[in-house]
């Protein structure tokens, strides 16, 4: 929920619909805004009206919901005063889910509405076998002065991103909106969930490699598909000098699960970069997919001899002995068909 500055209008200036052009304008813009400046949206536009100085009108003109009076209190630190002048509340939906949305278990902190089938409930979150995951990894940290474990903390992290977080502040806000008997699941000091800046501090200073591997190879043994797909994509907005920075990723095909990922260099290709990226993971007995670029001998001779998996390559018309010797083979002769039992 977000609340907005007063609007007023000098008197003799008389423009046609300006007071709710502009509050439909600003309305418009929140979400966008908010999005870029915080990580998340807003859902719902909230303002109040002194009701003895003024009624309102823009607002019920641009179709803003009045819902009555406040009880007409002040706050002055952390006391509140009777001021005797209650003021009237409009709101304004920035969604058609809004209501939805904020009747559902938990308010998504991501940049997307989570539909009920998307949204991990918290009787599910894998919270036992997750912390158990990430115990194993180094905490950059001085042992001195350490209120919440990087267990704990790198738990919340993961279950909040997979909850639909998106931002340093979206995770603290998705932890601190737990209700108290998943708090405990956790292991929180105290029942309270870190700070944002702890959750920034922490995840800005963690091995960013050893943290691929560790959540890839958790989610690999949760997973339930056996392909894995190699592929280089650019990332969309990031900017390294002027140059997108360009990954190297191992999906699973089925959850789209990220395994592991190497930034590719300038100097350097994607060819050079699939073995340091599936030296980490494990991947015996699954088949790994890629295109063309990765149609080499060495690597089908790797995946097959080292990592213990098969391989499907696509081939080339620029691969003349590659197709000539597939064509030798006649594939046509026997096609792929379903087994069958009698």
């Amino acid at each position: 929920m977000i609340q907005n500055s007063k609007e007023s209008l000098l008197p003799g200036v008389a423009i046609k619909n300006l007071a709710s052009k502009i509050l439909a304008m600003n309305c418009k813009m929140l979400c966008d805004d908010y999005m870029r400046i915080h990580g998340h949206p807003v859902y719902l536009a909230e303002t109040l009206v002194d009701e003895s100085l003024y009624k309102g009108t823009c607002y019920r003109a641009a179709n803003w919901t009045y819902l009555g009076q406040t009880k007409g209190f002040s706050k002055n630190g952390n006391h509140y005063y009777q001021n005797r002048r209650p003021k009237g509340v409009f709101i304004y939906p920035l969604s058609k889910r809004t209501k939805d949305l904020l009747k559902a278990p938990f308010l998504p902190a991501g940049g997307h509405g989570m539909t009920n089938r998307e949204i991990l409930s918290f009787e599910n979150l894998p919270v036992e076998e997750l912390k158990k995951a990430v115990k194993t990894m180094t905490d950059p940290r001085s042992s001195r002065g350490i209120r919440h474990s990087l267990a704990v903390t790198l738990t919340l992290s993961v279950c909040a991103v997979l909850c639909g977080a998106r931002s340093y502040l979206g995770i603290w806000e998705w932890a601190k909106g737990l209700p108290k008997d998943v708090i405990k699941r956790f292991g929180c000091r105290r029942n309270t969930p870190p700070s944002e800046p702890t959750f920034r501090r922490i995840l800005q200073a963690i091995n960013a490699d050893e943290f691929d591997r560790t959540i890839g190879g958790w989610l690999l043994k949760n997973a339930t598909g056996c392909a894995v797909a190699v592929d280089g994509k650019t990332v969309r907005g990031s900017d390294d000098n002027g140059v997108r920075f360009h990954l190297l990723c191992a999906v699973v095909h089925k959850e789209g699960i990220v395994l592991n990922q190497k930034k590719v260099g300038a100097k350097t290709n994607e060819i050079k970069l699939v073995k340091p990226l599936l030296d980490d993971i494990s991947i015996e007995g699954a088949v790994i997919t890629g295109d063309a670029l990765l149609t080499q001998r060495e690597l089908a001779d790797y995946i097959v001899e080292e990592k213990h998996a098969d391989y499907l390559f696509t081939v080339k018309g620029n691969q003349e002995s590659l197709m000539n010797d597939i064509d030798a083979l006649r594939m046509e002769s026997f096609p792929p068909s379903p087994r069958y039992t009698r």
